[in-house]
């Protein structure tokens, strides 16, 4: 039965050598964009947390984060507002699930996985229309990495205000994992500017 569990646990991981390809390939990609890159390196943290005890796909799950924003790459001027971001989002979800689909089978992932991880990546901004549990892991990972302190932020106060109302309004009440809740608590207490405008999510 252990070995068992094991043999899963093992097929499931992600593995270090197709993470480190994964690293390189989105460092390169946003190679011109700060923000996303640690945008991405902490969505791609908290999805390993969240399944190391919640469970899940790590090689689906944790890939997905990793090219959940490729598609923004060029398609954000220096100094973009909410708006510009907000925008853009349908279709960074459409091109990134396309450039992920050229990518994957190079990094060795199979059809099915490279099928899941694509839909994924364009389905995981439309908050309101997600149902599966995979979904909702993807937009607990993703919403823990904009407010993850260690990514920043690049609006200006006023800006972030209204991105603060947004986030504790559509995305926070779609959580449902303890993980992903807990690390939700946490992270908005750390984050000093988010706390300055949050009501739902005050200490």
């Amino acid at each position: 039965m252990k070995s068992d569990k094991k043999a899963a646990l093992s097929k499931d991981a992600l593995g270090k050598e197709p993470e480190e390809a994964l690293k390189q390939l989105v460092a390169r990609i946003f190679a011109d964009d700060d923000w996303d890159y640690r945008h991405t390196l902490s969505a791609a943290k908290w999805m390993k947390h969240i399944v190391k005890h919640e469970g899940g796909d790590e090689r689906v799950l944790v890939t997905a984060m990793y090219l959940h924003d490729i598609g923004y790459a060029g398609a954000l001027k220096n100094g973009y507002s909410l708006d510009d971001r907000i925008e853009a989002k349908t279709h960074h979800m459409a091109r990134g699930a396309e450039q992920a689909r050229g990518l994957l089978p190079k990094l060795g992932f199979s059809d099915s996985e490279v099928e899941k991880i694509t839909y994924l990546i364009s389905v995981h901004d439309r908050i309101e229309e997600l149902r599966t549990r995979d979904e909702l892991l993807v937009l607990e990972a993703d919403s823990l990495a904009q407010i993850d302190p260690v990514t920043g932020n690049t609006f200006g106060e006023e800006e972030f205000a209204r991105y603060v109302e947004i986030f504790e309004r559509k995305r926070a009440p779609r959580f449902i994992t303890k993980t992903g809740k807990a690390a939700l608590k946490k992270l908005a207490r750390e984050n000093k500017l988010f706390q300055k405008y949050a009501v739902l999510l005050k200490k």
